[in-house]
């Protein structure tokens, strides 16, 4: 089940349920009151006239109970098809940087387009299928009440019935079964509603395999923290051919830290996942003291157990809360000192809002580094038993690396830590050593032990790691902080107000038959059908078509029932006319009437007649402004404009020109005042500084997620805010730390963006040069693998050499490099770091570093500090400054690795 299943599920069937059990309920008894009097008035007046319309009855009911299967099987299409648009616009969003930067926003529309697209021609189904309903059953009603006049007369004649009699009892029946065709909306809200209902119980009765509200299990109420998995096979139950583990054993001793390390994908995640107890192995045991985890009460162990991911999962609240959330009774004085061993204090406390700050959505307003901090801090002020660490300092820049690793080793005494690691640099002070490859142990030992055997698949991975190190290039980068911009989905939206009715030639026919007798109520049980799962504007719609559709009906009812009396029978008809002056005479009369009374009756009056219309009145206007208010909004930065120039030929030089800017999240934090940078054509600009020192800020503003507050930024001597966006983004390739992927198949990610169609060839030769295409080949689906939301099914290394591949693919002038080779192990980055040299000559490259050793290849080196350049040049010339900045970051991170 998607995120976006779950939300329409949340939203949108709830809504269903309350509109079933809500004033629908009292309105469905009212009905049904006046429908059963109208039939004993009848009964009482004319016993055998009464039995003779009865013969109405049964086809409308069986016509009903035919509509309600068909509607509640139309229904539950309609909605699956509503979920998976919804899930679209949450992935979307979700992942908006990486929409816009590859100009995904046509392709996401189109999806979502085609999505709605089906739930439209459901709508028009269902549509047709109740205006069916609704005639049959009024045809045999008017049938009937033909019926009745003719046998009434025949009454009159032979049993002697009075003419007041048989008109009494046609219209005691006459009222009493046009409640029927009223009851036709609230039928439908309950066949709607049960079906929501189904949905929702079922969700909410879902037992999952592992199920954290399990109560039952035993306690450890001390834990020593032993660790061990024995004789464990294992496969993801969404790639249950592919075995992860085949007979895997590892023993990890309470209180020791435990390094395993091995090639992405060789299954060093899944003993994080297995320990937590995401899963339970399909055979074997994960023990925790000896004890099977499946019979201890998992709460109990998931709170004895602290974790820091490789990609740190913020939640959108204060970064308070997101500290509290490893220990919900924590003081403030505990959530500072587990802030204080993170190194994230000294940023918190520089922020306006400082612990009370909004993160954003999924972290957004961090950076990387920030971001890694709060969750390090976290799982510190957790103080768990059992420490799982996976790359928890992947993220920061040398000195913040240097203080949260101390601050690990400090928490990691006494207690059992499992750390799973690329950069054998942060194992070698590990307890043991483990190398993994395809899901089995190869070589065990501490480092000294292991580096022993030259043969050794460990002495193999501290070889190439070293020398890789002296010649790569770090595209280590920072998340760029940017705010989720809506997108322009305003035709979509209008598409489904539009359409929510059904087809555009059915509205005269549907003004004249939907009004206050015998359907008056029709449209009124209409609007409150919810035409989306998942958000507020689709769901509001009816609404406005109701405000604007009432007081024509009334009119158009008159109008067309005038001309129909005539055609059928004008002598009769005029006489009928004659009796409409006495409506308006009988109007006058109760204005005159009321007016008799006194003031505090006729204020009753008046104010029972307003509040008879009030709910829907007060939802159409709440709607129309919500929808209005999403129609009408202008973003900034408007990715649909088709203005701005192009330039014919790119070189690729960029200018920073007197640039300030502030995020708009956080206006009185400046992040550049005055900066100025020059990057040359062809050239490679390593950015290194601190977290959260606006290296990152200058990739986003290089790909306009956001416009600067003042000063110029040019691409080849022109400003990029006068290029059409669409093309300035086609020259600019993006990977960045946390990489996205949607939820699709490998194929349709590495072809993301790219324009036109995407040959097999082309989408090989990207997967080769990234390092991807070997495990994409040993899949068995291959290159049609669905990645699962957010990539889910793919390790973090997969995951970052598809992104790299989506970014070979684009063939971009201009290449933004964010930590591309993070997520990689030696062999794979070795390999990817060389296609990246490749691609990288003949562009302009921007990377943002944390780790010094490895920008020394770069043509210019900018260090920043405040949002300022405080040094830039060559490695050879910033190392002979005295007292430099970088120069003391390399000793820093030299000295930090030899006692690593």
């Amino acid at each position: 089940m998607t995120t976006g299943q779950i939300v329409s599920r949340m939203s949108g069937d709830t809504v269903l349920v309350q509109d079933a059990i809500g004033e629908k309920v009292g309105k469905f008894q009212s009905l049904v009151a006046t429908f059963v009097g109208g039939f004993i008035v009848g009964f009482v007046k004319g016993w055998l006239l009464s039995l003779v319309m009865l013969a109405s009855i049964p086809p409308v009911v069986l016509t009903g109970a035919v509509v309600a299967k068909l509607l509640s099987k139309i229904s539950s299409r309609r909605q699956a098809s509503y979920s998976a648009a919804g899930n679209v616009v949450e992935q979307t969003i979700g992942a908006i940087k990486t929409v816009v930067s590859f100009n995904g926003e046509k392709q996401a529309i189109t999806t979502y387009n085609k999505l709605i697209h089906k739930s439209y021609k459901t709508a028009v189904e269902e549509g047709l299928t109740n205006g069916f309903g609704m005639g049959s059953a009024f045809f045999a009603l008017f049938s009937n009440y033909g019926l009745a006049i003719w046998y009434g007369g025949k009454l009159a004649l032979t049993k002697g019935y009075t003419g007041g009699q048989v008109i009494t009892v046609i219209l005691a029946i006459i009222i009493g079964a046009g409640t029927l065709g009223n009851a036709a909306p609230c039928m439908t809200a309950f066949v709607e509603g049960q079906s929501a209902a189904h949905r929702l119980l079922t969700t909410i009765r879902r037992k999952p395999k592992v199920d954290p509200d399990d109560n039952n299990g035993k306690r450890l109420e001390d834990m020593r923290g032993e660790v061990e998995l024995k004789d464990v096979y294992f496969s993801y139950p969404a790639r249950p051919e592919q075995l992860i583990f085949d007979g895997f054993s590892l023993l990890v001793p309470s209180g020791t830290t435990m390094a395993i390390v091995g090639e992405s994908g060789s299954g060093k995640s899944t003993v994080v996942s297995l320990v937590e107890r995401f899963y339970d192995p399909h055979d074997g045991e994960v023990l925790i003291d000896g004890i099977n985890i499946k019979s201890l009460h998992l709460d109990s162990i998931r709170g004895k157990i602290g974790l820091v991911s490789q990609e740190p999962v913020l939640f959108m609240t204060s970064i308070k809360d997101n500290i509290t959330y490893g220990k919900e009774d924590a003081t403030i004085e505990e959530i500072k000192r587990a802030a204080e061993l993170a190194n994230a204090a000294i940023f918190i406390d520089k922020l306006p809002n400082g612990y009370d700050t909004m993160v954003g959505q999924r972290g957004a307003q961090l950076s990387g580094g920030q971001k890694q901090r709060i969750a390090i801090a976290r799982a510190i002020i957790k103080n768990p038993k059992i420490l799982l660490l996976d790359e928890a300092t992947s993220a920061l820049d040398v000195e913040s690396e240097r203080i949260v690793q101390e601050a690990l080793d400090r928490i990691m005494v006494d207690r059992t830590t499992l750390v799973v690691a690329h950069r054998l640099t942060t194992v070698r002070n590990a307890d043991c050593i483990s190398v993994v490859q395809q899901g089995k142990i190869v070589e065990q030992g501490s480092h000294d032990e292991l580096v022993l055997n030259l043969d050794g698949a460990y002495s193999q991975l501290v070889l190439l790691q070293e020398s890789h190190t002296e010649h790569k290039i770090d595209r280590r980068l920072s998340t760029p902080r940017s705010k989720s911009k809506s997108l322009s989905m305003k035709r979509s939206i209008s598409g489904s107000i539009g359409n929510s009715s059904g087809h555009s030639f059915t509205l005269p026919f549907g003004l004249p038959s939907a009004i206050e007798f015998p359907g008056g109520n029709e449209t009124h049980g209409q609007n409150q059908e919810e035409l989306n799962g998942d958000g507020e504007v689709p769901k509001k719609a009816p609404m406005v078509q109701l405000a604007l559709l009432n007081k024509p009906e009334i009119i158009s009812n008159l109008v067309t029932g005038v001309v129909i009396a005539i055609i059928a029978d004008w002598k009769l008809a005029l006489i009928i006319i004659c009796v409409i002056p006495l409506t308006g005479i009988q109007g006058y009369a109760n204005v005159k009437f009321l007016n008799g009374f006194s003031q505090d009756a006729k204020q009753l009056w008046e104010y029972l007649k307003q509040v008879q219309w009030h709910p829907i009145q007060k939802k159409a206007k709440d709607s129309a402004v919500s929808v209005f208010a999403l129609l009408d909004r202008k973003s900034e930065i408007d990715s649909s404009s088709n203005e701005g120039l192009t330039l014919d030929e790119v070189k690729g030089n960029i200018d920073f020109r007197h640039v300030s800017f502030n995020y708009p999240t956080r206006p009185d934090v400046v992040i550049f005042n005055n900066f100025t940078l020059h990057i040359p054509y062809g050239k490679t600009i390593a950015l290194v500084g601190e977290s959260g020192c606006g290296k990152s800020t200058v990739i986003a503003l290089l790909e306009r997620f956001y416009n600067p507050d003042s000063g110029t930024i040019l691409l080849d001597g022109v400003e990029i805010k006068s290029l059409n966006i669409n093309w300035l983004r086609k020259q600019t390739g993006l990977v960045s730390q946390e990489p996205v992927l949607f939820n699709d198949t490998i194929r349709a990610n590495i072809a993301y963006g790219k324009d036109g169609e995407v040959s097999e060839e082309e989408l090989i030769v990207a997967a080769k040069a990234s390092n991807a295409h070997e495990f994409i080949s040993s899949l068995p689906q291959g290159y049609a693998t669905s990645v699962g939301e957010r990539g889910i099914q793919l390790s973090g290394g997969q995951k970052q050499r598809v992104a790299i591949a989506r970014a070979i693919l684009k063939d971009p002038k201009i290449l933004l490099l964010d930590e591309a080779t993070s997520a990689l192990d030696a062999e794979s980055e070795r390999i990817v770091q060389n296609a990246l040299d490749h691609v990288m000559v003949g562009r302009t490259t921007v990377a943002v570093a944390h780790r010094l050793s490895t920008v020394k290849g770069a043509d210019i080196i900018a260090v920043l500090k405040d949002g300022a350049i405080v040094e830039k040049g060559g490695h050879e010339s910033l190392m002979n400054i005295k007292d430099g900045v970088y120069a003391s970051l390399v000793e820093l991170r030299s000295t930090h690795h030899e006692n690593a």
